[in-house]
């Protein structure tokens, strides 16, 4: 694809037009308070407060088309970097990080924080170790990256068919969160939520690639924070007088920690290598909150940090946004602000956990059942609670939790309006539509960029070039969301398993690619292969093992092999041209034209030449 060295700075009213973006929704929400107290139906509520939201990203996406490019692949080359790390944030958590973090915080507690302080961790390594080279570099995707550094279609290859699975465990996972969130709202059945989510991500895609892409992302993620932060500041208000419950916790914590003790919550350890993380069926609570190693193991935990580190650093969907920001320095402001935003997002899984909890064992904990709170009943009536048994007395273990329901419980505990419910569910949309659609992009531009274009000499025509990217992400939503309601599975499995690709197989190659002039293309087609193969033996030992297998940490033990087997087998092949190694001393020079347009305009006086 073209692109252009200067990009336009970015429009100086982003801000006038997010505000009015807010005002929106915030409007729309108080409307909807002021119906509900007038007696409007619950269902009228859902579909008014659905319609609005995916109204407003509809609008975004579709008034973002373009036909340029540069506009179209990479957003121009001139987001911002508060926007850039703001899109990372949502993709990075998804709705898989919203619903299945915060539930999991809710049912093991401290255990549940090893997937996010690797996913901090694998941003940090990000910033430090390869997204400002690849922002340098300026490529559009991994694989054309990989392609362009070692001069070599079957590398560009062999990473294509590396990102494509990463892409579609990811995309899945997501739509699953998309298709319970949207199923909330709608009350519609799986195959037409499913298809709904389809339509939707093509409308805020298909239009104008990454730009359309960012623009429409960037109202998912405020809508996401929104409805993540207002409910948390509503009960922290209640609950400790004070509007910042990432902050005011800590003493509920600690007497959560007393009330568990005295209901005999165990604080058993559990073996080193355990990993039992809850999935997404109904699930009772294990081990006190505060306890660490009660359901994941001492070792397990620190495997578990790790293989997220990597699959996050790798992460193909992640990356192939570094590309979009105006420079180099504003990628890594980019990656600052994605981790503050990321930061502040665990800090209220963990704030909406624990006020959850403490209200379960002070309120349903010990009563009779048939003095449950109302707010109970509603939750079972809907799905997310139930009762195992006919106890006499409510014990901890008597009641079960669905994990991805975590997030709508605690407004309902709270007794909060139900648009404020509603909201939450819209907001837990938001954040999975964004991940859905950044995996959809990234899908649809391999699959043209850097498999069916990689094939041939001759580019299509710039406008035919779009059209079958267009195409491409049109199809890449069909299938996902086909395979995600054929497909049984735990989005949080899904996206661990995702992760475990792009660790195993991505990571090594990147890291040596940025780091080490000698790696050849030998060398990263060996890293790849055997980070695959290590994934594809940990996927077979999965399904016959146990529902919690640790097998899915196996990035942790798989990318520092892929590291050891690239260097060595780069040592015993011959050493990359002169021309490569020139590519590799300018990648680490901050300054300057991108590598990948120096690289297309040569490629282009080459064939004027020769006609």
């Amino acid at each position: 694809m073209t692109t252009q060295t200067k990009p336009r700075g970015s429009s100086p009213l982003l801000g006038i037009y997010f505000g009015i973006f807010v005002a929106g929704l915030a409007g729309l929400v108080v409307l909807l308070l002021i119906f509900e107290q007038l007696g409007t139906t619950d269902h009228m509520l859902r579909t008014l407060l659905l319609a609005g939201s995916l109204g407003l990203f509809g609008v975004i996406g579709t008034a973002a088309y373009t036909a340029a490019q540069v506009e179209f692949f990479l957003a121009g080359r001139r987001v911002p970097s508060f926007f850039a790390g703001l899109i990372l944030s949502i993709v990075v958590l998804g709705g898989t990080g919203f619903a299945a973090f915060t539930g999991a915080l809710f049912l093991i507690g401290f255990d549940a924080l090893c997937v996010m302080l690797g996913i901090v961790a694998g941003i940090v390594a990000l910033a430090m170790l390869i997204a400002p080279y690849l922002r340098k570099f300026g490529a559009g995707s991994v694989p054309a990256f990989l392609g362009l550094r070692f001069d070599s279609r079957a590398v560009r290859l062999m990473a294509a068919s590396i990102a494509v699975p990463a892409f579609l465990l990811a995309a899945t996972a997501e739509i699953k969160i998309a298709v319970f969130a949207a199923g909330w709202l709608t009350g519609l059945t799986e195959a037409e939520t499913a298809l709904l989510i389809v339509a939707v991500v093509t409308i805020t895609v298909a239009p104008g690639g990454m730009r359309s892409l960012t623009w429409s992302s960037a109202g998912q993620a405020i809508a996401a924070f929104i409805a993540l932060l207002v409910p948390i500041g509503i009960a922290a208000a209640m609950i400790t007088y004070l509007p910042l419950g990432q902050l005011s916790h800590g003493p509920v914590l600690r007497i959560l920690d007393r009330t568990e003790a005295n209901a005999g919550v165990s604080a058993a350890i559990a073996p080193p290598l355990a990993f039992e993380f809850p999935g997404d069926q109904l699930a009772a609570i294990v081990g006190r909150f505060p306890t660490p190693y009660s359901s994941v193991g001492a070792i397990a935990f620190m495997l578990a940090t790790i293989a997220i580190m990597v699959g996050v650093a790798g992460s193909p969907t992640l990356l192939a946004r570094s590309a979009t920001t105006s420079s180099i320095y504003e990628t890594r402001k980019a990656l600052g602000w994605t981790v503050f935003l990321v930061g502040t997002a665990i800090l209220s899984f963990s704030t909406i956990a624990v006020f959850a909890r403490d209200w379960v064992m002070a309120n349903a904990v010990g009563v009779a059942p048939d003095r449950l709170p109302v707010a109970v009943a509603y939750l079972a009536d809907v799905g997310l609670v139930s009762v195992e048994g006919r106890p006499a007395t409510i014990h901890y273990d008597s009641l079960l939790f669905k994990r991805d329901g975590v997030l709508l419980m605690l407004p309902v505990m709270l007794g909060m309006p139900t648009v404020l419910v509603h909201l939450v569910a819209a907001g837990l949309l938001a954040a999975a539509l964004a991940a859905v659609a950044a995996s959809t992009m990234g899908l649809g531009v391999v699959l043209v960029e850097d498999v069916s274009l990689a094939l041939v000499n001759d580019r299509p025509r710039p406008g035919m070039h779009i059209l079958l990217v267009r195409g491409a992400i049109g199809l890449a939503a069909a299938v996902t969301g086909w395979l995600a309601v054929v497909l049984p599975g735990d989005p949080l499995a899904l996206l661990l398993w995702s992760l475990a690709v792009s660790g195993s197989g991505l990571f090594p190659a990147l890291l040596l690619s940025v780091w080490w002039k000698r790696f050849g293309k030998v060398g990263v087609m060996a890293a790849m292969l055997v980070g695959m193969i290590a994934v594809f033996v940990a996927f077979v030992v999965d399904g016959l093992g146990p529902n919690h297998s640790p097998a899915v940490l196996v990035a942790a033990i798989a990318a520092p092999l892929a590291v050891l087997v690239g260097v060595v087998v780069s040592l015993l092949t011959p050493a990359p041209g002169r021309h490569v190694l020139e590519m590799v001393r300018d990648l680490r020079v901050p300054g300057g034209e991108t590598i990948a347009d120096r690289e297309a305009r040569r490629a282009l006086h080459r064939r004027l030449e020769r006609r």
